[in-house]
């Protein structure tokens, strides 16, 4: 069996999980030896923006986003997720918002 050369880092429910995203972020940049200042200079925003989306405070910009994903050589990928059990929970549901 061939290694898959792009591996996925596994976000437990698909980044339902708050932080999930924002911890992939910051092992990559410890990984690399890289500082907050460091990172914020090479994808022009805020040492603060970045602190604040490490730790999973606020909102933040898909374009920002995908400018430290691009600093810490990582990629950002959008594919159909595997159907969860939550998802069948809603199924159940159904429209009216009552249990089927």
């Amino acid at each position: 069996m061939q290694a898959n050369p792009h591996p996925v880092e596994a976000l437990g429910s698909d980044l339902r999980e708050s932080g999930a995203l924002s911890r992939v972020f910051l092992r990559r940049r410890c990984e690399l030896g890289l500082t907050q200042r460091q990172v914020a200079d090479a994808c022009e925003v805020s040492v603060q923006w970045l602190s604040e989306f490490e730790n999973a405070k606020g909102d933040f910009g898909v374009v920002r986003l995908m400018r430290v994903a691009a600093a810490l050589g990582l990629s950002l990928a959008v594919h159909p997720r595997p159907v969860t059990d939550i998802d069948l929970v809603f199924e159940q549901l159904g429209a009216t918002g009552q249990p089927a």
